[in-house]
């Protein structure tokens, strides 16, 4: 388990922080491809992969692939299309994986992982159907299971179960955003 003394600027809140990112980005790539916007998703998805395998391998974090991915989070929250059911959440979605990035990419933040699991259950209310997630009927359910199960798993297993575990719950949201198509 994550322990309470965990800084925002620690592996264990880092970890976790892109175990979100890569939840929400299942719905995200595909409302992003959906719009023609792929290619500046991938960008952004790169700079939280970069993270993740950084933290597993415990290596340094590649400052220039964060910094790019931050430029084409602003690209992706200028150019998508506000009259699509997902709008607002796309926005919020993005808003998650920004803060992320700067999480990760530098040593002292103002973000901490409780901002950006408050953001990211903000941006799951804002889905705009319900979904079939087995016991959740809704996005925000979850979520909030998500970020419990994520600090569990985490604890007994470390950060490639963690990123694993965030694969597989990635897979519904990606379901959800397809519902939509």
């Amino acid at each position: 388990m994550a322990d309470s003394r965990d800084t925002a600027e620690g592996p264990t809140s880092k970890a976790l922080a892109c175990a979100t990112a890569i939840r929400a980005g299942g719905a995200l790539y595909i409302l992003a491809e959906a719009a023609g916007l792929e290619e500046a998703y991938y960008g952004a998805d790169a700079g939280i992969q970069a993270g993740m395998i950084a933290l597993t391998r415990q290596r340094e974090v590649k400052h220039d692939i964060i910094c790019s991915a931050i430029d084409d989070c602003s690209s992706l929250s200028t150019r998508y299309p506000e009259t699509t059911a997902a709008a607002a959440f796309f926005g919020a979605g993005i808003l998650v994986i920004r803060m992320v990035l700067v999480l990760i990419g530098e040593d002292r933040s103002d973000v901490s992982l409780q901002r950006i699991n408050d953001k990211a259950r903000e941006a799951a209310r804002l889905w705009p159907t319900a979904i079939d997630a087995g016991a959740q009927s809704s996005l925000v359910e979850f979520e909030a299971a998500c970020q419990n199960t994520a600090v569990e798993v985490l604890g007994h297993g470390g950060a490639r179960a963690l990123r694993e575990e965030a694969g597989k719950h990635a897979l519904v949201y990606r379901r959800a955003a397809q519902a939509l198509r």
